[in-house]
């Protein structure tokens, strides 16, 4: 297993916001995220919630990141990742990471996911924390071969499966317990 920088095996792309009060910029049909649309459960993101045009990529130089991109979001609030399920663009809330042959998507998205306290913690700013695109391309990482790293997401997955129907059930037996307790109180 090597350690590395994500600075030497991803690209880092940031985004941007067209000016809202240009509507040419809006209500297209390009893919445009921010970091509010991403929760607890984000994995894989296939849709926005917000599109753009052409015309606001062109004339605001915004860069296209990849299906299979991992976002991360950096400031409001720092720590924030799920898996680019389709081309799309951002806003300055993000630090997109596009894998380059060394790291598999899935294996950064877990390790990302799993320092989410140790992101937060590299945040600067006084306003406001954010962590920068030369703060994330320093954070290191153990890579263990590419077999190794797609087992390990595998793995990881199949356990964020079996949580995430267990909350999914701690929420049923709730609602059960609420609605026991208002027939029998009432």
């Amino acid at each position: 297993m090597e350690k590395y920088k994500i600075g030497d095996i991803c690209e880092i792309v940031s985004g941007s916001t067209p000016k809202t009060e240009n509507k040419d910029y809006w209500d297209g049909d390009l893919k445009w995220i921010t970091p509010a649309e991403i929760n607890e459960d984000s994995y894989i993101i296939t849709d926005t919630v917000r599109k753009i045009t052409s015309l606001a990529v062109k004339e605001t130089n915004l860069s296209l990141f990849p299906e299979g991109t991992v976002i991360l979001s950096s400031r409001a609030p720092i720590g924030k990742v799920a898996i680019a399920g389709c081309e799309m663009y951002c806003n300055q809330g993000f630090k997109n990471l596009i894998c380059k042959n060394k790291i598999n998507n899935k294996y950064l998205y877990w390790f990302l996911k799993g320092n989410t306290a140790f992101l937060q913690s590299l945040g600067r700013g006084a306003t406001f924390k954010e962590i920068s695109k030369q703060i994330v391309s320093n954070i290191e990482i153990n890579v263990p071969d590419y077999d190794r790293q797609i087992e390990v997401a595998t793995h990881l997955e199949k356990i964020n499966k079996i949580i995430h129907l267990r909350r999914q059930e701690l929420l049923k037996f709730d609602d059960l317990i609420k609605f026991r307790l208002r027939f029998h109180l009432f």
